[in-house]
């Protein structure tokens, strides 16, 4: 042998001994064993004590070392206040009719006095919790009769309060002013001054105005038009609606400028440009949102999809979640719909998609089981392994106890893509039970006259080192995923480590336990479902058992796949079928669509589906975000952003910047052109505070915040928060959004703001910045992933050439794998990445365990070896990939996107890992496998040998088991004549009967030890057992 061969001989020996004494421990002690088990998850069950399940989606799905993570914690904690909408879209042939308008009216009214009560029993209404705005209509009420125009003039508030008549110069072309990166005076374009309170009136006077003002909810609605009136809504005729719509721009509801056109969807204007009708009419509620009161995992989901809310607000949503539902049954006609959305629809839905399907997924795992009991049993009363199949499913659900216990102690918090984990555990689990029972039987068949613990430790040596190569590949892939930068990945990585390699554990000695005990009952011919039940030899069998896989295998593989002609068939479609799944594979993008989470069926599915039909411009809202700056020194940098940003029509539009009002303010009211002349801080100050109160900047007082509260008649207080605001138009795919969002960051960087802090910031840019880098981080983690592997079986295996195979199989089974992804018109998003990251675990396995096997086959050619190897280990490969289609097949008809996904990607792991595992890796192995562990391949068709290393000390018997040196793996070819034979030469291989200390031994001319115990000490095991 090489150096490896032998190093890798002795590994191989060694592993083997080590699992024989295992097997036999156990197996002798099996209620201590099961004992221990349960201590041990009951131990392991403390940690739920520090359970965490994490629900802050920023601490899910966003990288913690991201800008927008930085950027979003800064905004909430120095902003501290925000919006959530709630809305009712309404489509009609033409929804500007007076019968559409009155049902509208119903609903808003409906939707005005929704009532509901807060954890503490007190009631919160609409009143309480909606986003508050001065309400100065009364002021910008009309007391005689004005011009039509796009928006009113700078001193038509106080025109009301004085009932002056003011000559207005005639409205200027604001496009005239030519915007560019050069910022050009305003004093040749500024308007002619004009009286203007804020500045020429008395201060005390004009505050003790201000301060009277009352302040109102916030919200946009056609009715504004008519103030809710339901009288006047109910005398309407439709050439007054068109006229009222046409020619109002100020609600009369706020007095704020309000384009009542954009609620319209649809929208059809005649050739002078006037709306004449529309197919949808939108209405918007604005609930206020104070980020200091927001705790995520009071108000937070199980899918970590909940957006930020207080607890009042996520109550009131969901009363008026339940009543838009009583509205859409009762008003929905042919010709009049009604579609909705709460800022709570999205957590709530995408949560509930998650864990709708759980009763499918339930009946999937109950059909497993029946599998389970297929494969393990034979159809006899004492052979039906009942127990030991819901023992094996049992153990599944302890690792899976014990592993969360054992993360939670560390810290490591739980999140909503743990609840494929158990999935992962059966396949696992299963998979290494039909191994371990396919060993059973082998030794079963050859050594019936062993004892059971002896045949247990045979059974191990045999299984044990095939489930530990195919457990720490899985453990390494998964240690190798954690090093990702996507949290939730990282989390699911790491309890998917912790709990394979618990699975391992349980595998190698409870489910051995139960093993023994359940074959102990069957040696006393004990009723599966009765045990205390006997039957005799004649009465056992239910019928005949026929073992038609291992036959269908010996003929599929001896008369078809192992020939010649069958080898270049099975190789040649693997190259053609790879060939186009690489095709595919390079066409396979990223894409991230939230509207996936949500099922179709269901009522936000469909409005969204409406929005995105009606309103196709209405895209992100965004804003360019300052900090504590030096805002007199930064003035013209901060022109210039408003300027470029606005000029980037293409992919932005409603740019709403208080900088270029601020300027034409100075500009008319002081003189000064600050695009020119710094002003001093004094100065800046008091200009602002008039900006501000004045009719012109009011309504800019929500773009600031103060480190102290702004007063009217007094320097403004130092800035702390001062933003530009702006929307995205709307963008379907990551090549449109991507360089979109880059193109606006660009342009802040270019500015170079260097007084302080400063971003672009939108909500979108949470899926964003993670679609940016998601393709990256799927391959970079397959990547690490596969070396990973690599490097586990060489140490484990110990032979490169069989490692090298176990990779191409892999590898193939990945690439392919990513092209049928592509053809089922799936993207890479972080549901995918997930599901990819299982399959590098489960794929390996089938490779794993056929390979492994072949060096452990010491008889016959190439050929032989892989045939046996089939016969051998093949079967259960085939019953574990079946297995886990078994326990999601009730999830094909799932409407949930996650499910659905994880199906689909499973279903093509299974396929080809399977092919590649069973088919195209035996064909390599026939054609250039290696030498077994122990050398050169017996040619002798017949000779068999066992070898265990080691001896196991019984200290209650002062028992010794010695045992020589040999081969590594029995013949399984278990034919009659076989075995007939294989009795015969190792009757003929005696040479010597010694009898020593009591013990009779039986020494095999090859070196092998037979038989280790006298009768009598088989006699008083048999009874301790």
């Amino acid at each position: 042998l090489s150096c490896l061969g032998r190093l890798s001989y002795k590994v191989s020996q060694k592993i083997g001994s080590l699992f024989y004494k295992l097997g036999y421990t156990v197996a002798l002690y099996p209620w201590y064993t099961i004992l221990f088990s349960w201590m041990f998850v009951l131990i392991c069950s403390l940690g739920f004590l520090r359970f965490h399940n994490e629900k802050n989606p920023m601490k899910l799905w966003i990288p913690q070392s991201s800008k927008f993570l930085h950027d979003t914690n800064w905004l909430m904690s120095n902003f501290e206040e925000g919006t959530r909408i709630q809305s009712v879209l309404i489509t009609a042939n033409n929804v500007l009719e007076p019968s559409v308008l009155q049902k509208v009216s119903y609903i808003s009214d409906e939707v005005f006095n929704l009532r509901t009560r807060d954890k503490e029993g007190q009631i919160i209404t609409w009143n309480d919790i909606c986003f508050k705005v001065p309400i100065i209509a009364d002021f910008t009420a009309s007391k005689r009769k004005r011009r039509r125009r796009d928006i009113f003039d700078e001193d038509d508030f106080f025109n009301d309060i004085f009932d002056k008549s003011h000559k207005k110069n005639s409205k200027e072309d604001r496009n005239a002013t030519s915007i560019s990166t050069t910022i050009k005076p305003s004093r040749k374009h500024s308007k002619k001054k004009s009286f203007n309170p804020s500045v020429d009136m008395d201060p005390e006077f004009y505050c003790g105005i201000i301060e009277k003002l009352p302040v109102g909810c916030l919200h946009e609605n056609i009715l504004e038009l008519w103030k809710f009136d339901k009288r006047k809504i109910d005398k309407l005729t439709k050439i007054e609606i068109l006229k009222t719509l046409n020619r109002t721009k100020v609600s009369p509801v706020t007095g704020h400028d309000m384009e009542f056109v954009h609620l319209l969807g649809d929208v059809v204007q005649d050739e002078n440009g006037i709306i004449i009708s529309a197919k949808s009419l939108l209405s918007l509620w604005f609930l206020q949102v104070n980020f200091t009161e927001t705790q995520m995992d009071d108000v937070g989901n199980l899918a970590g999809t909940e957006d930020w809310a207080s607890d009042k607000v996520m109550r009131w949503e969901q009363k008026f979640v339940e009543k838009l539902d009583e509205l859409q049954k009762n008003l929905t006609t042919n010709n009049f719909k009604i579609y909705y959305s709460a800022g709570r629809s999205y957590g709530d839905i995408s949560a509930a998609s998650m864990f709708q399907d759980m009763d499918k997924l339930a009946i999937g795992i109950i059909i497993m089981f029946v599998y389970m009991q297929v494969v393990l049993s034979k159809f006899s009363w004492t052979e039906i392994r009942i127990q030991l199949g819901s023992l094996g499913l049992l153990s599944v659900g302890m690792a899976y106890i014990s592993g969360c216990g054992i993360c939670s102690i560390l810290g490591i918090p739980y999140t909503p893509v743990h609840t494929s984990l158990p999935f992962l555990l059966m396949g696992l689990g299963v998979d290494d039970i039909f191994v371990m029972m396919a060993c059973f039987r082998k030794i079963q068949n050859q050594f019936t006259e062993k004892l059971l613990p002896e045949r247990m430790g045979l059974t191990l040596q045999h299984a044990g080192a095939s489930i530990t190569v195919t457990s720490l590949t899985d453990i390494v892939a998964f240690l190798v995923g954690a090093t990702t930068v996507l949290p939730s990945l990282q989390s699911f990585c790491l309890y998917a480590a912790f709990n394979v390699f618990l699975m391992y554990i349980f595998v190698i000695t409870f489910f051995v336990a139960i093993f023994a005990l359940d074959e102990k009952r069957i040696l006393e011919k004990r009723n599966s479902f009765i045990p205390c039940l006997v039957h005799n030899e004649e009465r056992t069998k239910i019928w005949c058992q026929k073992n038609l896989m291992k036959r269908f295998l010996n003929f599929l593989y001896k008369e078809l796949i192992l020939t010649p002609v069958g080898k270049i068939c099975v190789i040649l479609c693997v190259v053609i079928v790879t060939g186009f799944n690489i095709e595919s594979l390079l066409k396979l993008r990223q894409k991230f669509d939230p509207i996936w989470f949500i099922p179709e069926e269901t009522y936000l599915n469909q409005y969204i589906m409406k929005m995105r039909d009606l309103y196709p411009e209405m895209g992100y809202e965004g804003n360019v975000i300052m900090g504590r700056l030096n805002y007199t020194q930064e003035l013209p940098s901060i022109l210039n952003i408003s300027q470029r940003i606005d000029e980037r029509n293409d992919i932005l539009h409603d740019v709403k910047s208080w900088a270029i009002p601020f300027q034409e303010f100075v500009q008319t009211n002081y003189d000064k052109d600050i695009a020119h002349t710094e002003l001093s801080d004094e100065d800046f100050r008091h200009y602002l505070s008039k900006f501000l109160y004045s009719s012109s900047g009011g309504k800019f007082q929500a773009n600031f915040r103060f480190d102290k509260k702004l007063k009217c008649g007094q320097p403004v207080p130092n800035i702390t928060v001062a933003t530009i605001d702006f929307k995205f138009r709307k963008f379907y795919e990551r090549e449109e959004y991507i360089p979109a969002k880059n193109a606006v960051e660009q342009i802040l960087d270019e500015t170079d703001i260097k007084s302080g802090f400063s971003t672009i910031w939108s909500k979108a840019f949470g899926n964003w910045v993670t679609d940016e880098i998601i393709d990256e981080e799927i391959y970079r983690n397959i990547g690490l992933a596969l070396i990973g592997v690599m490097f586990c079986t060489i140490v484990l295996i110990l032979n490169f050439y069989v490692c090298f195979w176990i990779f191409i199989c892999v590898l193939l089974t990945l690439i392919n794998i990513g092209g049928c992804m592509q053809r089922w018109n799936l993207t890479l998003d972080i549901v995918c990445c997930i599901a990819l990251q299982l399959a590098v675990g489960l794929c390996v396995d089938y490779a794993a365990h056929i390979g492994h096997t072949f060096l452990t086959i010491n008889r016959g050619n190439r050929n032989k070896r892989t045939l046996e190897t089939i016969l051998h280990i093949g079967e259960a490969v085939i019953y574990g990939g079946v297995s886990t289609i078994l326990a999601l097949s009730m999830l094909i008809t799932s409407s949930a996107y996650t499910y659905r996904t994880f199906v689909k990607i499973f279903f093509l792991v299974v396929v080809f890992g399977l092919f590649h595992g069973i088919v195209l890796l035996p064909v390599l192995l026939s054609i250039c496998g290696p030498n077994p562990y122990s050398g050169k391949a017996l040619l002798s068709s017949s000779s068999s040998s066992l070898s265990l290393n080691g001896s196991i000390k019984n200290k209650k018997y002062k028992n010794n088991l010695d045992i020589g040196n040999g081969t590594e793996m029995l013949s399984f070819i278990s034919d009659k004549s076989n075995t007939k034979n294989n009795n015969k030469i190792m009757t003929n291989n005696l040479t010597t009967l010694t009898h020593k200390n009591g013990k009779l031994k039986t020494i095999i001319s090859n070196g092998t030890t037979d038989s280790v115990t006298t009768p009598d000490e088989s006699e008083q095991l048999n009874n301790q057992i």
